[in-house]
């Protein structure tokens, strides 16, 4: 029988870890139309929070499209 050999292939873990982190903020979605407490000066604000998830959640898909990219370009050189 003829070994395989089993690669270590981090672009598309870091890529799958990413797509995870993109279900997960779509799970939890976030609105600040629904926000009911009032906002103190201090805190910070729902429009503030949406907006860094929304950032969040960009650059997660901008890493897991260049994760799965460098992949699949490495597995079609080798």
């Amino acid at each position: 029988m003829a070994k395989r050999e089993i690669k270590n292939n981090s672009m598309a873990m870091i890529a799958t870890v990413a797509l995870v982190g993109m279900l997960a903020s779509a799970i939890g979605f976030f609105s600040p139309d629904y926000c009911t407490v009032p906002q103190s000066d201090d805190w910070t604000s729902c429009e503030a929070i949406a907006q860094q998830r929304t950032i969040g959640f960009i650059v997660l898909f901008v890493l897991c499209l260049a994760g799965f990219a460098v992949s699949w370009t490495k597995r079609r050189k080798g």
